[in-house]
C-alpha cells in the first residue's frame, strides 16, 4: 500500500499549478510594500505607486511619473519586460521612491493573490513588492484645479497668469470656473468613457487678453472629452483620437 503524500507534497504541487492571468488582471495595485524601500516613504492617497496589468501590458504610477510596459504569463511566473514613462522630474524622496520601483519591478516573479492584495515573490519565496487592490476609481465627487487644457491647436497649455480653471463632477453635473465665467453641464459615465453635454455658462465680460479666448478652448477641451483616468495625483483626460485634453489636480469635493 503506498503512501498518502505528505502535506508538504501536496502544497510544493499546488505551488507548482500555472497562475490564472485573470487573478491579478483588471485591477489597479496599489504598492504597498517594498523589499528594501521604508514603507513609511512609499506615497499614498491619490500620489500612490500603482500597478495595472492588463492583455500583457502594465502601466502606472512610479512615483512622479506615469510608466508603462510589456509582461508575460509562462505557466506560474510573470515576466515583466523594461519599464518606459515620462520624464518629469520630482522632489528627491519622490524620486527615490520611482527609481527603487522601477528596478524592482522589472524580471521575473511569481505572482499570488489572496484577499484583494498581490505579492510578487522571488524565485527565493521572498517577497519583493506588495500591493493592495484600489477601490474601483470614480469621478463623483473629485474637484480639480486645470493644469492644462487643449487649445484646440495641437497643444496642451497651462491657464494664463492671474486666471484659474477648475472643475467638480458631483450628482451628474461638471461645474465649475472657466477663467471668467461659471459652467455646468451635465456627464455621463460608462467606465472610463465620458460624454459631457451641452454646456452652459453665466454672461460676463472679462478683461484682459486672451481671456475670452481661453475660456472657449478651455470649454471646447471639456466638451471633446471622451476618456478619462486618473495618472497617480492626476486627473487626465482624452478626446476618442487619444489626444489630452485636459489635466489637472486630484482632490475631493467638499460636502
Amino acid at each position: 500500500m503506498k503512501a498518502k503524500p505528505t502535506l508538504t507534497l501536496i502544497m510544493l504541487a499546488a505551488l507548482a499549478i500555472p497562475v490564472a492571468a485573470a487573478e491579478f488582471e483588471g485591477p489597479t495595485w496599489q504598492l504597498t510594500d517594498l523589499r528594501g524601500l521604508d514603507a513609511g516613504t512609499l506615497p499614498s492617497g491619490p500620489k500612490s505607486v500603482t500597478a495595472h496589468l492588463e492583455r500583457g501590458r502594465i502601466s502606472g504610477f512610479s512615483g512622479c511619473n506615469r510608466y508603462f510596459g510589456s509582461y508575460a504569463v509562462k505557466q506560474d511566473r510573470l515576466v515583466i519586460g523594461s519599464l518606459a514613462g515620462s520624464m518629469m522630474a520630482c522632489d528627491p524622496s519622490s524620486m527615490a521612491v520611482e527609481n527603487a520601483v522601477k528596478h524592482a519591478l522589472a524580471g521575473t516573479f511569481r505572482p499570488v493573490v489572496a484577499d484583494g492584495r498581490l505579492s510578487l515573490k522571488a524565485e527565493s519565496g521572498e517577497t519583493i513588492l506588495s500591493f493592495k487592490a484600489e477601490p474601483t476609481p470614480t469621478l463623483e465627487g473629485l474637484s480639480s484645479t486645470i493644469t492644462g487644457f487643449n487649445n484646440g491647436r495641437q497643444a496642451v497649455v497651462s491657464a494664463m497668469p492671474g486666471t484659474t480653471l477648475n472643475l467638480s463632477f458631483k450628482g451628474g453635473l461638471v461645474k465649475g470656473f472657466a477663467g471668467c465665467n461659471t459652467f455646468r453641464a451635465t456627464y455621463k459615465v460608462d467606465g472610463n468613457q465620458i460624454a459631457v453635454g451641452p454646456v452652459a455658462t453665466t454672461r460676463r465680460m472679462c478683461a484682459g487678453e486672451g481671456v475670452m479666448q481661453q475660456e472657449r478652448e478651455f470649454l471646447s477641451a471639456l466638451k471633446s472629452t471622451s476618456k478619462w483616468a486618473f495618472s497617480g495625483a492626476l486627473l487626465d483626460m482624452h478626446r476618442p483620437d487619444g489626444e489630452r485634453t485636459l489635466t489637472g489636480t486630484r482632490e475631493s469635493t467638499p460636502n
